[in-house]
């Protein structure tokens, strides 16, 4: 899996995509989302660095079928908060 952090003033934004769908075009409707590795990054991550990035982000993207199931499977989310996108699973969290 991969994995970038964004920061700003306000948040820390993780966002984390499988590696088999970097740099892929997501189409669904009128709409199209390019996972690319400009926002999600290069950088491959263990199961235990996304786990500590999730932790500490105050916002995550996560796109792909191996990290949504792996924040499921640590019940970090449950199967409601996953959005199937033409067949990708995705999650976003956001902590207040």
């Amino acid at each position: 899996m991969i994995g970038k952090i964004h920061v700003n003033e306000t948040n820390i934004l993780f966002a984390c995509c499988d590696k088999e769908i970097l740099n892929k075009e997501i189409k669904f409707n009128d709409t199209s989302i390019v996972i690319s590795n400009k926002f999600y990054g290069t950088e491959e991550l263990s199961e235990k660095e996304i786990l500590k990035n999730i932790e500490e982000c105050t916002q995550a993207n996560v796109f792909g079928k191996k990290a949504c199931a792996l924040l499921l499977d640590k019940k970090i989310i449950t199967k409601e908060n996953i959005m199937d996108i033409n067949g990708v699973p995705h999650v976003q969290i956001y902590k207040m």
